[in-house]
């Protein structure tokens, strides 16, 4: 079969203006994403947003409804899945039951790429090894641990040596110690042998500590992509700033009348505006005459390991979350006061929420009169410990 090479930018993966539909939902509506070679991408977004649909396409598992998806530049249309230089590793480990865990991984390398029994082994052990479960190669699935059968799957898709490897959100169902360890070791893997990466997750920690960029996507469309740092700095709109970052960034809409929580802001400009901050972002204040600084009561402290604490109040009947340091958090039931800086107020519009910059680059935006401040508010630098809720 003579595959034609598409006008396009070649790139290890292109996802061009993809759609498809199921019946009368459409899962992906125009995608578009290019994957250097070597990169390693998360698609990340919510239950039902597209994520394993976009993942099946570029796999040749499902056939877009229009568009076009290439691997190094070449249009693969007309190219069946097993025919595609990709591996899979899927969240369901997808193992054979009555096979052991060597002729699991052996059965692609034999049947897939030909390869001849003694040299599929050597192949097998050697991933097996740097995945730490060469030891359970003679046993069969049931015979091993959920962590202990992902690993082999993930063995069993590297061992291929695909430039392109696709991971199905492969860690979902791992306890919280093994999770952690192993999307550090799928990361290294890929960089050690140079594979393309592409992983679906609606893990927003597996996103920000692997790759080199997230693709955040919702109702079938990528919203943005960029990486983990400007997606957490910039968010494009304010889907995507609820969506990374933990806690969720505080959302406060300014109402027709130009008040919001922080005060009465300039003359509302027809459209909605919500002004939006993370919580890392606020701080214990001594008290605020103005500007975007807030008053509220303590109803629950988290407890973390660490030197932080996420404060929960309460502010005009409303959550806000902040982040505080373990020696400042405040009591449950304390009145205390908060501020932010105004770059790090953003503002979002429109009827999509687009980001429209910080409001320190919409001083019309300034509080002209502080929020209501109850009686009894007690400066933060009174606040030094108490029990935590």
């Amino acid at each position: 079969m003579t595959l034609r090479r598409a006008e396009t930018t070649v790139a290890a993966v292109g996802v061009h203006g993809v759609s498809k539909r199921f019946g009368t939902v459409r899962a992906l509506n125009g995608i578009d994403l290019l994957v250097g070679d070597g990169e390693n991408v998360a698609i990340l977004g919510p239950s039902g947003s597209g994520k394993s649909t976009l993942l099946r396409v570029i796999a040749g598992l499902e056939n877009p409804d229009a568009g076009q998806v290439t691997l190094g530049g070449l249009d693969q249309a007309r190219l069946p899945a097993h025919r595609r230089d990709i591996a899979i590793v899927f969240q369901h480990f997808a193992l054979y039951p009555h096979l052991s865990s060597l002729e699991n991984i052996t059965l692609g390398l034999r049947y897939g790429l030909k390869l001849g029994k003694a040299d599929a082994e050597r192949r097998a052990r050697e991933t097996a090894d740097r995945l730490r479960v060469g030891h359970l190669l003679d046993r069969k699935p049931r015979e091993m641990s959920g962590g202990q059968r992902q690993r082999i799957a993930l063995a069993r898709a590297l061992a291929r040596r695909s430039s392109v490897v696709l991971l199905d959100e492969p860690l979902s169902g791992l306890d919280a110690q093994l999770h952690s360890a192993l999307r550090v070791e799928i990361a290294t893997l890929l960089r050690l042998t140079g594979a393309t990466g592409i992983s679906v997750t609606h893990d927003q920690h597996d996103a920000m500590a692997t790759a080199d960029r997230i693709a955040v996507l919702d109702d079938g469309r990528i919203l943005q992509i960029g990486t983990p740092d400007e997606l957490y700095a910039t968010p494009a709109t304010q889907f995507v700033a609820g969506f990374i970052g933990s806690p969720a960034m505080n959302f406060f809409p300014i109402g027709p009348d130009g008040r919001s929580a922080f005060g009465t802001h300039g003359p509302p400009s027809g459209e909605p505006v919500v002004l939006g901050v993370r919580p890392e972002h606020f701080q214990l204040a001594d008290g605020h005459s103005g500007g975007f600084g807030l008053t509220g009561v303590v109803t629950v402290v988290e407890a973390s390991i660490g030197s932080d604490r996420v404060v929960h109040l309460t502010v005009d009947g409303e959550a806000v979350a902040v982040r505080c340091p373990a020696a400042k958090q405040p009591p449950v039931g304390r009145r205390v006061q908060i501020r932010c800086a105004p770059a790090d107020v953003h503002v979002f519009g429109g009827t999509g929420g687009e980001r429209l910059g910080s409001a320190a680059e919409h001083q019309e935006l300034y509080p002209s009169e502080p929020g209501a401040e109850p009686e009894g508010a007690v400066p933060a630098d009174a606040v030094t410990g108490g029990r935590h809720g």
